[in-house]
């Protein structure tokens, strides 16, 4: 099936709106997008906020895949503009990178993607499901002046501050809260329907912003500043430990923090957003697979494929394997012969 691309550095302006529209085989009518029934349904919407923010409201289905391609872009040296995106369906929803070895899946609870302008990152939008999301782009200067109001915004500043000033991109996925699910959702609701007046979406999404920047501002600086694109290299060492131990005992999350230098709490957080599952999960898949393969490839028999595994009973390994296969090595084997 062809692929629809969308390639950009900038999606905030008129004319990078135009050029999707173009994409989308129609044209833009102050700022709204309406895909043509010969691509799918729905529609795309920006709205500018103030000076330095503009939302996007995205609601559409297609009936064929669309890469939207960001590349690297600064409006200024000195000035990044930083993009928070809010999912309201993630199943249809793909990440790539030119450091992943593989796309990414966004998982299950994962519903903010945040990244700075300087990031190069593709978004795959499967057949079908489409995109339903918010997303807003915001300037290091609006930022700077919204949280200078009070003593308490000053950590919230200096943490902005070093997101403007860290020499690699910043890309975090997060959760939402279901207060900001709900504020989301009233977004989302409104902008599509135009049943409240911008003064109220415009209230609306200004309070996500505060509330996600004192989220991850509130975090340990090591973590979020030090990141680099989801701590993806870090997340292939602690695969290749996980791998590199299938004919023994699993590692332990304490001995692959140390080795990839994190917290087991980040380390947790972070695999599972990478593989879409615990350590362990992935651990036990990995090595069902690898017994699978040595009794088709190797020939070798059940009971050595356990002993080779590191079962201390071979019971315990049938049911291990049956619980990951749906059916026993037993079976495999006849089913083999």
């Amino acid at each position: 099936m062809d692929k629809l691309h969308y390639i950009f550095g900038e999606i905030d302006s008129d004319e990078s709106i135009s050029k999707l529209a173009e994409v989308l085989k129609t044209t833009s009518v102050k700022g709204i997008i309406q895909i043509p029934q010969s691509l799918g349904k729905g529609i795309i919407k920006k709205i500018n906020l103030d000076i330095g923010v503009v939302m996007r409201i995205w609601n559409f289905s297609l009936n064929k895949p669309i890469s939207l391609q960001k590349k690297a872009y600064r409006y200024n040296k000195d000035e990044k503009f930083f993009h928070i995106g809010y999912l309201l369906n993630t199943d249809s929803v793909g990440l790539n990178n030119k450091e992943f070895s593989k796309p990414m899946r966004i998982p299950h609870g994962m519903n903010i993607v945040f990244f700075s302008g300087d990031a190069e990152m593709d978004f795959e939008i499967d057949v079908g499901a489409g995109l339903h999301a918010i997303d807003l782009s915001i300037s290091y200067s609006w930022l700077m002046q919204a949280f200078s109001d009070s003593d308490s915004d000053s950590q919230i500043q200096s943490f902005i501050k070093a997101l403007n000033e860290r020499e690699y991109p910043t890309m975090l996925l997060e959760s939402s809260s279901p207060a900001e699910y709900r504020v989301v959702s009233d977004i989302y609701t409104a902008a599509t329907s135009d049943l409240k007046s911008h003064l109220h979406i415009k209230a609306e999404a200004f309070l996500l912003v505060a509330e996600f920047f004192r989220k991850i501002s509130s975090r340990s600086s090591k973590e979020v500043l030090e990141s680099k694109v989801l701590y993806y290299d870090k997340m292939m060492i602690a695969e290749k430990m996980l791998e590199e131990n299938l004919e023994g005992i699993f590692p332990g999350v304490d001995a692959i923090a140390k080795r990839v230098a994190l917290s087991e709490s980040t380390l947790k957080r972070y695999f599972k957003t990478v593989f879409k599952r615990s350590m362990y999960e992935h651990y036990l898949e990995i090595k069902m697979e690898y017994a699978k393969r040595l009794m088709l490839e190797k020939h070798v028999t059940v009971n050595e494929v356990a002993s080779i595994l590191n079962y201390e009973k071979v019971s315990s390994f049938i049911e291990t394997f049956k619980k990951h296969h749906g059916y026993s090595p037993g079976q495999l084997k006849r089913k083999s012969a």
